[in-house]
């Protein structure tokens, strides 16, 4: 598979980078689902589509089997979450030891031509710093109002995560444009197919 193939099954629509980076795990629903993330050079190539590091990453096997561990943690929060379940004490620690990391990354005032910018914390550099960053962002979402938000997607054969940003905070699909657009097509085969059943 060559990396523009490899692109397109990155997803975009989480809202969020820590959610974008739960995603990287497809179809959750099947056994095992889609991993998109199977060797460190993946995890390289997705920090840097997604922006968090400004050229490809350099990830070995430990950075990469930690990475997906806490991919996994920021996943259990999110279902339980969304589900109204408690939340077991294992994903709130895995997702603590980044968060000990980030300090390595503080905030800190720059200047954009001569005017004072707040930058909640540096780019990183590499591939553990975007960890942290994402470890960051999933604290962020998960503890505060913004967890109230979070969604899995109702489309058939879909599982993805997402943050409802829409008005109404009645989201029900990652994209409208995909599950949302195939189960309104959907709904009007079954309502065209009960017309034509019942003369109506």
């Amino acid at each position: 598979m060559t990396m523009a193939e490899r692109r397109l099954d990155y997803v975009w629509y989480g809202g969020r980078p820590s959610i974008d980076f739960v995603n990287t795990r497809r179809y959750r629903f099947e056994a095992g689902g889609s991993e998109l993330l199977r060797e460190p050079a993946d995890l390289g190539r997705w920090l840097e589509a997604a922006g968090l590091v400004p050229d490809r990453a350099v990830v070995d096997e430990a950075l990469l089997a930690r990475a997906l561990e806490l991919r996994e943690a920021i996943d259990l929060a999110l279902v339980a979450v969304v589900e109204g379940e408690p939340l077991s004490p294992e994903p709130v620690a895995a997702i603590n030891a980044w968060l000990a990391s980030a300090a390595q990354y503080p905030p800190r005032l720059d200047l954009d031509e001569g005017v004072p910018v707040y930058r909640a914390n540096a780019a990183p550099a590499d591939a553990f710093g975007a960890l942290c960053r994402i470890a960051v962002d999933a604290a962020e979402m998960l503890g505060s109002e913004l967890r109230t938000r979070l969604r899995i997607c109702g489309g058939v054969n879909c599982s993805a995560r997402f943050i409802d940003n829409s008005a109404a905070r009645r989201r029900r699909w990652c994209s409208m444009a995909g599950c949302g657009n195939r189960a309104k097509a959907s709904q009007f085969r079954q309502t065209a197919a009960a017309k034509a059943r019942t003369g109506g």
